[in-house]
């Protein structure tokens, strides 16, 4: 388990992450959106086909919001340098995932990444440290996206007074107002379900990520 003693908060918020870059092409959006279940019941799916595969050359495909995600993964092995931070890699989950995009991702482009500590907070027998990295395409220097990546870090909780947890944020939690439910019937109705390659796939990236981390000790 953690050392819980070691913990330091004023030191992990105040640590600073060195800028990372990452660089993708055509072939990796399409492997990508193929893992995710693109064109995965119809292979020429006009709809998914976009994701994968252009006429004109690859290029001009689309490339899906949430391959951004990839961008942030390069700062999770960073964790095991921030001071005053004490955890067990075995024990580390991934919380949840908030993405922005600013604009359209190219189809290919070198990346510039700058992470930094969004927020910290002591749950008791757990901590979840909170990562925000904004990422820019390296030669326009635009930003085409933030995400904000939740750490559940079990064990590592515990190091500040139980009846005033810390708890530390630099963003404004949820800002727009709480959606209305209507309580009429809904117009329409669409059923999906997960396919077997998307649920396979899933589960090998969550593998992959923890021995990553493992791996980076």
């Amino acid at each position: 388990m953690a050392d819980n003693s070691a913990c330091n908060p004023d030191l992990i918020i105040a640590h600073k992450f060195p800028d990372t870059t990452y660089a993708y092409t055509e072939r990796d959006v399409a492997v990508y959106a193929l893992g995710v279940g693109a064109c995965g019941r119809d292979a020429v799916d006009t709809d998914e086909l976009k994701y994968v595969y252009h006429e004109n050359g690859q290029q001009f495909i689309k490339v899906l919001p949430t391959f951004s995600t990839l961008f942030s993964l390069r700062g999770l092995p960073q964790l095991s340098g921030v001071p005053g931070l004490r955890f067990d890699k075995r024990l580390l989950l991934h919380g949840q995932q908030y993405i922005e995009i600013h604009k359209p991702l190219p189809s290919n482009a070198s990346i510039l990444n700058k992470t930094a500590i969004a927020g910290f907070h002591d749950k008791g027998k757990a901590a979840i440290l909170e990562l925000e990295t904004r990422s820019y395409e390296k030669e326009s220097g635009e930003l085409l996206t933030l995400n904000r990546t939740s750490v559940f870090l079990r064990g590592a909780g515990g190091f500040s007074d139980p009846s005033k947890p810390f708890t530390y944020s630099n963003y404004p939690v949820n800002p727009a107002s709480a959606m209305k439910i209507p309580k009429t019937q809904p117009s329409a109705v669409f059923e999906d379900c997960t396919q077997p390659p998307q649920a396979c796939s899933n589960n090998t990236r969550i593998l992959s990520l923890r021995a990553f981390m493992l791996l980076s000790k």
